[in-house]
């Protein structure tokens, strides 16, 4: 067989030597040209894989190495070597290859970003114990509390104890409710929210508790953060945002930037960055939780109504409820569908209904309903009704004695 032509370096310095390889029988190469004559057993050689159309290198036992440009010569040399290489060089030489693997790569990484993370952060999720989980709220009501401009509630104690026994009676049914709070903070450069802290917690800023006029629109929220507890939103999110977060810095080599993920969690929630999909878990849960309780899902949207107009009446709503909760308008809309036909299976409850006008369901327009409100009963509406008015400024008629 011909002599392959190479260039030899000796692995001790970096002259090169122009060189034939040539071989002796079937398990034995020489290699020669000027100072270099040695020869060498095939099985003890290792060859480079291919890189397109550069030379290969052909390395020995003791650190010496030969660039060969002729690929097919060491193909018939060394048949049996890397036949994976080999394979992935012709299709690297096809276009439509070349275009098919690039398709197959996008459509890898989308699919492991969109079911591939959610699916492995959620397994995880639920192998972590509530201890760990409640440890991490306390860290993150700690950063709350010192960089975000959380202090002590200005609410009065009173309301503090009426607003949770409303939200214990929320909880009463629920699976693990002990480990259910209601927290009270003010936060005026976050202006209304309600956070649901890893581990349980829920907090509610005064802002929030002043903002809402009927006490039903704080129930609607809070069953609504109780979702996001009973599912484990907060966790299950923090987790997916890690798993980007390492992956992106295998790409990148940044590994620190994981960390971030940890001081980022206050921000998430100030943010409520929750996937679509949490949302609508929440809101359905808050649906059924406030129909157990004979409070209409209408009060969701009555207080979704009131948090839009207060942010879009506010020129910095950068830390706004709603600023990242998905579809604001369909989600009062869901809630109003589940309001209506909460109607239909309670209509003795119609008249809790926070749009409900009596004078135009019942007929029952101001100045009536007041008289009905004043008299105690229908005998007293009645008799009401037939007392004689006298215009104002008659004089009395002295036949009537």
């Amino acid at each position: 067989m011909n002599a392959l032509k190479g260039q030899f370096f000796d692995g001790k310095s970096s002259q090169l030597h122009e060189v034939e390889i040539g071989r002796i029988d079937a398990a034995t190469i020489r290699v020669c040209g000027g100072a270099i004559d040695r020869t060498d057993a095939i099985a003890e050689l290792r060859l480079a894989p291919r890189l397109g159309r550069t030379a290969r290198t052909l390395e020995f036992p003791d650190g010496a190495r030969v660039l060969v440009a002729d690929q097919a010569g060491l193909d018939a040399w060394f048949p049996g070597e890397d036949r994976l290489q080999r394979l992935v060089d012709r299709l690297e030489r096809h276009a439509h290859a070349v275009a098919a693997s690039i398709v197959i790569c996008l459509a890898a990484g989308i699919a492991t970003f969109t079911w591939g993370v959610p699916w492995l952060s959620d397994r995880i999720a639920e192998q972590i114990p509530r201890d760990i989980e409640g440890a991490l709220g306390k860290e993150v009501l700690g950063q709350l509390d010192q960089y975000f401009g959380f202090a002590a509630s200005k609410i009065d104690e009173a309301r503090q104890q009426e607003l949770n026994q409303r939200f214990a009676r929320l909880t009463q049914a629920m699976p693990d409710a002990s480990r259910y709070s209601l927290l009270y903070r003010d936060a005026p450069q976050v202006g209304p929210n309600a956070l649901a802290i890893p581990g349980g917690a829920v907090v509610v800023t005064d802002q929030l508790l002043d903002l809402f006029a009927d006490d039903r629109e704080f129930d609607a929220v809070m069953a609504h953060e109780l979702g996001h507890q009973q599912h484990r939103h907060a966790l299950r999110q923090t987790l997916r945002s890690s798993f980007v977060l390492v992956i992106a810095a295998l790409f990148t080599g940044d590994v620190s930037s994981a960390s971030a993920i940890v001081v980022g969690v206050p921000t998430f929630l100030l943010k409520s960055h929750y996937s679509r999909g949490f949302e609508e878990e929440a809101d359905q849960f808050a649906f059924e939780t406030l129909a157990t309780h004979e409070i209409s899902p209408s009060w969701f949207a009555q207080a979704m109504r009131e948090l839009d107009y207060y942010y879009d009446a506010d020129d910095d709503g950068s830390m706004a409820y709603l600023s990242s909760h998905p579809s604001t308008e369909d989600r009062i809309s869901a809630a109003e569908e589940s309001g209506y036909a909460f109607v239909a299976s309670h209509p003795e409850l119609a008249r809790e209904e926070p749009d409900y006008d009596p004078c135009i369901e019942e007929d029952i327009c101001p100045d009536e309903e007041e008289v009905l409100d004043w008299c105690e009963d229908l005998e007293c509406a009645l008799e009401r009704s037939s007392i004689p008015i006298e215009p104002v400024g008659s004089e009395p008629d002295p036949d009537e004695d």
